[in-house]
């Protein structure tokens, strides 16, 4: 009796410590963990690592024009922007959908700047199969692909589909629409960067016009275990019996028959291999949504996951996480997940063993990043082909902690994919030429 009233004080003490520990980090940083704890109106919130396909496959990027033609790259800290919008639009009434002729790269590019508009741009291209899914449509030409939406602010006849590739745009009538409530959304406290969408060689981007100072962030970090991937993709519920092998830099687990899965701990990835699956060849439609459940099936959290890019020769659809509406690099060298599809039956999923949980207060300063044109004339001075540049985004990079193997720091910065270096920070090539 008398060793637990001795232990009383203590304990009361050990509690307060903690409760005051976690309110500093909500007072510190309040917007952003309300962020990471945000879920789609319709998911019930003890589904922490899932996401409906809907969400994953949100469109990454919102630029608002003016009736004066200037545009801003839109985010907000405090709910997802790209859900918001979702909302409004899913309750949009949409009729017939037809093409729209274009004659030049000019004429495509009028629709990108329409004074008074909306529009959300997606990393890769989708169909309009999978917009029905996202916006509660009924489209038809579901094959038809597209990566923009542009919806007029002050005409509730029509919004557009457009695709950078061949320049196409195709025209959606609206039969009922709701446009307060889209302007309601574009009038709260928002993150706002000037930009301007121009051509960069074949596609189009938002070219951030000024100086943009962007903030960096500390996230704790989780490392799933091996026996947890080994359980949901090899035992699979099963009685099967696993095998380990430790080599120098990664430990292979095996089920003995068609699947195996490396884990590079040092790396904090993974790769699963299963040469047991029927089907062999995708349609775009069916890549989309078969790379989604491979994901689920994985069970890496999906909270920050988002759609990235599509290889249609191997059928490989790739996935980053994204915070405060920006893509995080450096997190492994293809993303969060890279789901590949091959000939003959064969599965390959590459993933990070990391992931997000909450932040964390940082001493970190924000980050003051040179317009994108300055980016590109920097790397054009250092000698590299302008021809070559794919594109440029703004990103964070993924980088250790040097006080903790628990917490990630993402430092923003600009991201180049040139054509045989795949993506680098502007830095990286840089200093590659000196």
């Amino acid at each position: 009796m008398k060793i637990t009233k001795a232990f009383l004080p203590l304990g009361l003490t050990l509690a307060v410590a903690v409760s005051v520990a976690l309110s500093a980090m909500i007072w510190t940083n309040p917007a952003q963990y309300e962020r990471s704890r945000q879920r789609s109106s319709n998911t019930p919130t003890t589904e922490l690592n899932t996401r409906p396909q809907k969400d994953v496959y949100l469109p990454t990027q919102v630029v608002s024009t003016d009736a004066n033609g200037n545009q801003e790259l839109l985010n907000n800290r405090k709910v997802n922007l790209t859900t918001e919008v979702r909302e409004a639009l899913s309750k949009w009434d949409l009729g017939g959908i037809r093409s729209v002729r274009t004659s030049s790269q000019a004429d495509y590019l009028r629709y990108l700047t329409t004074k008074n508009s909306l529009l959300l741009s997606y990393s890769a291209p989708v169909n309009v199969k999978l917009f029905n899914t996202v916006f509660g449509s009924r489209l038809a030409r579901l094959s038809t692909e597209f990566s923009r939406i542009m919806i007029p602010l002050d005409n509730t006849k029509a919004l557009y589909l457009l695709n950078d590739r061949g320049q196409k745009v195709y025209r959606v009538t609206v039969r009922k629409s709701n446009l307060g409530a889209l302007r309601k959304i574009l009038k709260e406290n928002l993150f706002r960067i000037n930009v301007k969408m121009q051509w960069l060689n074949h596609s189009v981007m938002p070219y951030v016009t000024n100086t943009v100072t962007v903030q960096a962030y500390s996230y704790l970090v989780n490392q799933q275990s091996t026996d947890y991937f080994t359980t949901r993709l090899l035992n699979k519920g099963e009685s099967t019996n696993v095998s380990a092998k430790k080599n120098k830099d990664n430990t292979i687990y095996s089920d003995g028959a068609s699947r195996q899965l490396t884990v590079y701990d040092k790396r904090g990835t993974a790769l699963y291999e299963d040469y047991s699956a029927l089907q062999s060849s995708f349609t775009f439609s069916q890549a989309l949504t078969a790379s989604y459940n491979a994901v689920k099936s994985i069970g890496i959290p999906m909270e920050n996951l988002r759609y990235y890019g599509y290889t249609k020769s191997n059928s490989t659809v790739t996935y980053r996480s994204f915070v405060e509406g920006f893509p995080i690099f450096n997190q492994s060298n293809y993303g969060a997940a890279r789901i590949q599809m091959l000939s003959q039956g064969v599965r390959r999923y590459n993933f990070s063993l990391y992931s997000l949980q909450v932040p964390v207060p940082t001493d970190k300063k924000a980050e003051s990043l040179p317009s994108t044109q300055r980016v590109i004339d920097q790397l054009l001075a250092a000698g590299y082909d302008k021809k070559k540049i794919v594109t440029v985004q703004l990103g964070y990079q993924w980088l250790a902690s040097s006080s903790s193997d628990k917490v990630v720091n993402l430092t923003p910065t600009w991201y180049i994919y040139y054509r045989g270096s795949g993506w680098k920070t502007y830095d990286q090539l840089l200093k590659q030429q000196q």
